[in-house]
């Protein structure tokens, strides 16, 4: 009955109240059918695409249009923002990344969801245990991220990766199309995230370099260096971040079809814990 209601309200898709019919099939259960509904909507208010790459941003109808699919998504994001809250009730001592990978592992426990990350059912459950919450987050995301009916709307998949990152959560394990470039240009202020999204998805020689290059950038920007006719000391790149940073790219570059030596790099490593050795005995003479 659900599935038959879904389809005429697809089919109507530029005639649908959205906040009423997602009040709908939320109160059933029908995230899976809200999502493709409001895909369908956001298709339907934009048929040509024009919000996205648009010769005249701008262009009031161009916003228009921008605004009317972000009202669908909008939807989507409140879904997800649920049963993130509900997780992190269950989860409160463990970080976003925990949670996430906490739902991987989860995805095929005795008694709980079951094979959910595997396949997203129609209908969820009417009580989802707060143990279940993160499991079917890990599904939903998968869903729209990784999901083939989706893969042509980049400003959908923009919109659930700012979430993402918005509410702490890893987007590198996930399979979007457009994961990369959103990396590169939106999260310049956190480059490791490409490093971890070129590792998980066992792109080995990019991401030995882009750890590499990452450690020689927190080698020689010191951070916000004082110029010395300031009166004050330059500050020191922290060892420890270059360590960490290094042992990820000495990883990589031991995988097979690297392409790259791990000889440089513990080079490199043991250089560095030499002058961790050396400061702190400096530290110690002061004290």
């Amino acid at each position: 009955l659900t599935h038959r209601a879904l389809q005429t309200l697809q089919r109507h898709a530029s005639e649908v109240d959205l906040v009423e019919a997602a009040s709908r099939l939320r109160a059933v259960g029908a995230c899976k059918g809200l999502i493709a509904l409001c895909f369908s909507i956001a298709r339907a208010r934009d048929p040509r695409d024009e919000a996205m790459r648009p010769q005249d941003p701008a262009n009031p109808r161009i916003q228009q249009l921008h605004y009317a699919r972000l009202e669908c998504y909008q939807i989507v994001l409140e879904v997800f923002e649920d049963f993130w809250s509900f997780a992190r009730k269950h989860g409160a001592l463990q970080g976003p990344v925990s949670l996430l990978h906490s739902a991987a592992l989860d995805s095929s426990s005795p008694g709980g969801v079951g094979r959910v990350r595997a396949e997203l059912p129609e209908l969820l459950p009417a009580q989802v245990r707060e143990a279940d919450a993160m499991v079917i987050l890990d599904a939903l995301l998968r869903h729209c991220l990784e999901g083939h009916q989706y893969q042509a709307d980049e400003l959908f998949h923009f919109c659930v990766l700012r979430w993402m990152m918005q509410s702490g959560l890893p987007p590198y394990q996930y399979k979007s199309p457009y994961l990369k470039n959103f990396l590169e240009v939106h999260a310049r202020d956190q480059p490791e995230l490409l490093c971890r999204f070129l590792q998980h998805h066992g792109r080995w020689a990019e991401a030995c370099d882009a750890y590499c290059s990452l450690a020689k950038r927190a080698a020689t920007a010191t951070t916000e260096a004082m110029s010395p006719l300031a009166g004050k000391p330059e500050a020191r790149p922290n060892i420890q971040e270059q360590l960490i940073l290094l042992q990820n790219a000495a990883l990589c570059a031991r995988m097979p079809g690297s392409n790259r030596r791990v000889e440089p790099i513990l080079r490199m490593m043991a250089e560095l814990t030499a002058e961790q050795e050396k400061r702190a005995k400096q530290a110690e003479r002061i004290q």
